[in-house]
């Protein structure tokens, strides 16, 4: 798959890239039509603008925190408990590298 984002803007962000994997890694072709591509992308911005926005007004002025997404998204099973499975993932990275780097300096 080629990266169709060279002529693009480069402020724009472009997940176009990333859905193609994805469309592939799910069953669809290795090179899906480049409308489905960009439908699932404006669908996918969309999403993350509306989010970012609501949690811009809920918490602190001018500021998203991780709990202002959950509190956003605590209805959706699905996405709650992805969410805080990705938390706990990252923690637990966090302190594996920790115990590396204090392992390293102890050798």
């Amino acid at each position: 798959m080629d990266d169709d984002n060279d002529n693009e803007d480069p402020k724009k962000l472009s997940l176009s890239r990333e859905i193609k994997f994805m469309m592939y890694g799910f069953g669809d072709d290795p090179c899906p039509y480049t409308q489905s591509v960009a439908l699932i992308e404006d669908i996918v911005l969309n999403y993350i603008n509306e989010i970012s926005l609501s949690a811009l007004n809920m918490g602190k002025k001018g500021k998203i925190t991780v709990e202002d997404i959950l509190h956003l998204i605590r209805h959706d099973t699905k996405k709650f408990g992805r969410a805080k499975e990705l938390l706990i993932s990252n923690d637990e990275i966090k302190k594996a590298r920790k115990g590396f780097e204090e392992d390293k300096y102890h050798i």
